[in-house]
């Protein structure tokens, strides 16, 4: 029992695996290729690239070719010695126009949509940061329940030996009637943990499943941890230069601050360059004919609009206050955050140390108990509780070395490489 239960344990650092084995980076970059999560938060990246497509072209030249032509009937009533006629109008116009003054309206769109690409492009870190996080903590989940399984069906096997020698020991008269109830009970109970183990199980492999996008059939158990910041200032400096969240608040205040200035441009008034080229036939009389080129410069400036153009400022003032409030938040918030998680992975190593510690001693308390109660120095009833803490130590190493992996993946995913 103390073979099964020890190796069973050790095998997510320590198992080999088959050459085909599915490693944890491989699991990673599976998901990130089809995971729908992430493909959502690339698809809005995408939309953000196109806006910003969209508002360069207010700098550029437009070309716009109209033409309309229809067929009915024409009557002048004798003007111009026209009467009553068959025409078909029709006519043609090809216009150049190139924006040459816009008030900064143009510029300050195009820094808009270029920061909230920017924002866009945060937001796919985070999530394939976070997508990492998670895989890690499904792909750890599978091994420590399929660790666990192993663990209970061993428990299985060693209640049922037990109880299989209490009943020969009881017919001998060696033992009471309670000693064959209490192992029989053990024995119910290790039958009980084991479907749970199956059960949890199941749902770790179809948690995988959603996430990695592949079954859960062959994973490599020999699991290699990233590498961390040597320090918590480290990792507090390096989320302020790399934190999605973070930036992400960054580019929105600067978008805002754009958008401020946008609106402000409203005000002033705008010039371009035109030059159109057209032909008409038919239009005003039968025979009308007309073709002619012109160039000029057309001006707009709002002088009143009732209020409006002051609404959007005022407007996107409040925007540029509620993202510069976010900043302030988001700051707080991955400080906060990166504290915690860096304290959940000196909490976990420590908890696997102890762990490791805790199973040993009950692997060795559980040799030297199964020992006394063989020569009839303890009753059966110091095994049956033997075997259980010895289980359940084995149990809390396997929940402690995957937490420990999934710690320092939760950590870095505070703090991504650009």
């Amino acid at each position: 029992m103390r073979a099964v239960l020890a190796l069973a344990s050790l095998s997510i650092a320590f198992a080999p695996s088959g050459a085909s084995a599915m490693t944890l980076p491989e699991a990673i970059a599976m998901a990130r290729r089809a995971n729908p999560d992430l493909a959502q938060v690339q698809a809005q990246s995408d939309a953000a690239l196109a806006r910003l497509a969209q508002a360069r072209a207010g700098r550029l030249p437009s070309l716009t070719l109209s033409a309309e032509a229809a067929s009915g009937t024409s009557d002048l009533g004798g003007f111009f010695g026209f009467g009553q006629s068959d025409v078909t109008p029709r006519a043609v116009s090809l216009q150049l126009r190139q924006p040459l003054f816009s008030g900064g309206a143009v510029s300050a769109a195009v820094a808009q949509a270029g920061e909230e690409r920017s924002v866009a492009l945060a937001e796919v870190v985070g999530a394939a940061a976070l997508l990492s996080a998670q895989v890690a903590g499904a792909y750890v989940g599978v091994l420590s329940a399929q660790d666990m399984l192993a663990l209970s069906r061993a428990q299985v096997a060693q209640m049922e030996t037990i109880t299989t020698q209490a009943r020969l020991r009881f017919k001998a008269g060696e033992i009471p009637r309670t000693e064959l109830d209490q192992a029989m009970a053990r024995e119910a109970e290790s039958h009980a943990a084991l479907a749970r183990a199956e059960g949890q199980l199941a749902r770790s492999r179809a948690h995988f499943v959603s996430l990695v996008g592949v079954e859960a059939d062959d994973l490599e158990t020999d699991i290699a941890s990233p590498a961390t910041p040597a320090s918590l200032d480290e990792a507090i400096a390096t989320a302020s230069r790399s934190s999605p969240l973070l930036l992400g608040a960054q580019a929105a205040e600067r978008a805002a601050q754009a958008g401020v200035r946008r609106a402000r441009a409203e005000r002033a008034p705008s010039l371009a360059l035109s030059a159109t080229a057209g032909a008409a036939r038919d239009q005003f009389f039968p025979g009308y004919r007309a073709d002619g080129v012109t160039v000029g410069i057309q001006g707009r400036w709002a002088l009143f609009s009732g209020g409006l153009v002051s609404g959007r400022v005022d407007e996107a003032g409040a925007g540029l206050r509620l993202a510069q409030a976010r900043l302030d938040a988001a700051r707080n918030q991955v400080r906060e955050a990166v504290i915690g998680a860096w304290g959940d992975v000196a909490t976990s190593r420590a908890v696997r140390t102890a762990a490791t510690n805790q199973a040993r001693a009950a692997t060795s308390a559980l040799d030297s108990v199964r020992h006394e109660v063989r020569l009839g120095q303890k009753p059966l009833l110091d095994l049956l509780d033997a075997e259980r803490e010895a289980l359940a130590a084995q149990n809390a190493l396997v929940a402690a070395r995957g937490e420990a992996t999934i710690s320092i993946y939760r950590l870095n995913a505070l703090l991504p490489a650009q």
